[in-house]
């Protein structure tokens, strides 16, 4: 015999309550499906078209988006052949900082490879992913040009799951039985295709969270009701705060409408008493009817209140906790002393180090494809090993730079670290450093020799660049 409840379904105990269901919480199907059923083209291009407002919309999102950009990118980036032929690493490399890295983009411009690996950052957290096309000038120049997500999707005419070109196509990208791609279908903005794309051609980059996972998500799929939420709500507030604000006092009287007898402020700038008036813009008082007598008072109004702050916070730290970006870094380092503070920057360098292993893989397979075009043209000499590349980083996430440029000093003196490493972390290339350096200690030189023979006197030159004020003077050699 069967134990029914009162909606006659079958009572049964689980040891696991989120596989029980009652009438407390609503039943939900059960679905084993691939990440791309489960959130199909049309659902993950919606996501993406929300993300993309809320990115516009909301200060505290788009700052931990870009921050994490810019604390990813920086001006670092330089290039580093760790190949063992030199003579071609020092060709290679003035090659890609010269001309590629400020030419590579076909746009051109202001569009050189750190801006855009900042805009491929953000892209990564806002669209989820990122599309870039490797291509050439007509005589042979390597170039690239970034496409927007919602460029790449199935076009009109064709359906997700059709067979064609030897694969499946899926969300605008058909892919070999082994889950490889093979084609990318570039659209036009009326989602019309252009042309089918080899993979060989295209770098693109995403966060995978999910196996066999094809495109990209937005790392604000999480929160984006919580955002619109917050956006709406805060212009609602602000609308109540602009109404609330036009009003400077509220009169009760017997009639709960202005009164002409007596008022005590007329649109006429004077009042039968002789008290000379000026009426504000937007209308100052409101009246209200009283049973009996009347009274002035000043308009008073308390919102938005603390729940409303309150429970906006608690949104935007559900928001970016899924962005696995500190929320201290918007609201300001709270309680816990430096100890607090540490973590959080620890947390937030984890980050960004992560981020920037990502777009590693995207800058490095592109300077390889720049290389090799190179050598192609004839633009560089022939290596075996032209595709070794490494590439700098910032420096660390810090509250207290001057610690971190102390142990960046300690380093280097006891030969932890090189001067290339410091100096590229700065966006500069060792060359260029010293090339800097020598001719500024060469121009003080001339400036001091200058001076010496208009004022016929000597210059000592460790004045003109002293450390300390108690520099002591050089010894004289016996």
């Amino acid at each position: 015999m069967a134990i029914l409840d009162q909606y006659g379904r079958k009572v049964s105990w689980k040891a696991a309550r989120a596989a029980q269901h009652d009438h407390y919480r609503p039943w939900e199907p059960i679905e084993r499906k691939d990440i791309e059923d489960l959130i199909p083209s049309c659902d993950r291009k919606t996501l993406v078209s929300h993300a993309r407002r809320v990115f516009l919309n909301l200060g505290p999102i788009k700052k931990a988006i870009n921050d994490r950009s810019m604390y990813s990118v920086g001006r670092a980036f330089v290039p580093k052949f760790i190949g063992e032929d030199k003579e071609f690493g020092k060709s290679a490399t003035d090659f890609l900082n010269d001309k590629f890295y400020q030419i590579g983009d076909v746009r051109g411009g202001m569009h050189d490879l750190r801006t855009n690996l900042f805009t491929w950052s953000t892209s990564l957290d806002v669209d989820g992913e990122v599309f870039v096309l490797l291509t050439q000038t007509p005589n042979g120049f390597p170039q690239y040009q970034s496409i927007p997500s919602h460029r790449i999707a199935t076009p009109q005419g064709y359906e997700d799951g059709d067979k064609l070109k030897g694969g499946e196509l899926k969300d605008g990208i058909i892919y070999h039985k082994s889950g490889a791609p093979k084609l990318y279908a570039f659209v036009d903005k009326d989602n019309e295709l252009v042309k089918w794309i080899p993979a060989q051609s295209i770098i693109h980059l995403y966060d995978p969270e999910w196996q066999q996972q094809g495109r990209g998500l937005s790392a604000l799929t999480h929160c984006i009701n919580d955002c619109r939420d917050i956006i709406q709500s805060t212009e609602w507030e602000r609308l109540a705060m602009m109404q609330f604000s036009s009003v400077t006092f509220i009169e009760h009287n017997e009639s709960g409408a202005p009164e002409d007898n007596g008022a005590i402020l007329t649109e006429t700038g004077s009042t039968d008493r002789g008290v000379t008036t000026q009426m504000l813009d937007g209308g100052t008082s409101r009246y209200i009817r009283a049973g009996s007598g009347g009274k002035i008072e000043a308009f008073q109004y308390n919102r938005p209140g603390n729940p409303f702050h309150e429970f906006h916070e608690r949104l935007l730290k559900s928001a970016y906790a899924g962005l696995s970006w500190p929320y201290a870094f918007y609201s300001g380092h709270g309680t816990g002393g430096g100890t607090a503070q540490r973590t959080e920057i620890a947390m937030a360098q984890k980050s960004i180090e992560d981020r920037q292993d990502l777009l590693m893989h995207g800058v490095k397979r592109l300077v390889g494809y720049a290389v090799a075009k190179a050598q192609q043209r004839g633009d560089l000499p022939e290596a075996k090993e032209w595709w070794k590349w490494s590439f700098s980083t910032p420096p660390k996430l810090t509250i207290d730079d001057g610690r971190v440029l102390k142990e960046l000093e300690t380093l280097w003196k006891i030969g932890g670290a090189n001067m290339r490493e410091i100096v590229e972390m700065r966006g500069k290339t060792l060359e260029e450093h010293f090339e800097e350096r020598a001719n500024e200690i060469a121009l003080r030189e001339k400036a001091a020799r200058k001076a010496e023979e208009k004022h016929g006197v000597e210059i000592d030159r460790r004045e003109m660049s002293l450390i300390t004020p108690n520099e002591q003077p050089e010894q004289e050699k016996e």
